[in-house]
């Protein structure tokens, strides 16, 4: 898993995460209101309909987000793992529609998320070609595995950092 599939990875943990607090928050809020309302207590009926507000126009933008996390680490995984190289495939591969997939994997190369890759006007998705001799291709990262192709002098990986050459080799 590359250092870009664990950061959508905790993403999508944390707005699930968000979602089922403001989730819980509304359904909490609402009996808050109404004992805050019966009972005469301010601070109760004000926090339940804070907690109910937030819910009800939060959780539904909280979800998407989650979704939106789900499908981003889905397609990188895609490329990365499982070596897919056109919109349509990996639209085949996880059941979505080619147009969200574009748009996903857009965000993705625009993002940095896919650094070196290009998606082209067919739908293909390959690495961008270095000038010959301006880039070395190192592989895979020993600490993320992602793949490692860098500029003369560039010595950490661009994903999550580790030093993978020295700058005199």
């Amino acid at each position: 898993m590359s250092g870009n599939q664990k950061r959508f990875k905790t993403g999508k943990t944390r707005a699930f995460c968000i979602a089922m607090l403001l989730i819980v928050g509304f359904v909490a809020g609402i009996p808050m209101i109404v004992f805050g309302a019966v009972d005469g207590i301010t601070a109760l009926l004000v926090i339940g309909i804070i907690l109910t507000v937030l819910g009800f126009y939060g959780a539904p933008v909280a979800w998407v987000q989650y979704s939106n996390q789900s499908m981003h680490g889905a397609v990188l995984a895609a490329i990365e793992d499982e070596g897919l190289g056109s919109v349509s495939a990996i639209a085949a591969h996880l059941g979505k529609n080619e147009k969200n997939i574009r748009a996903g994997v857009d965000y993705l190369i625009s993002h940095g998320c896919l650094k070196g890759y290009v998606l082209d006007a067919e739908g293909g998705i390959s690495r961008s070609a270095p000038k010959q001799g301006d880039y070395i291709d190192l592989g895979k990262c020993p600490n993320c595995n992602a793949s490692l192709v860098l500029r003369e002098g560039e010595i950490g990986c661009p994903y999550c950092g580790t030093v993978v050459r020295s700058k005199d080799k």
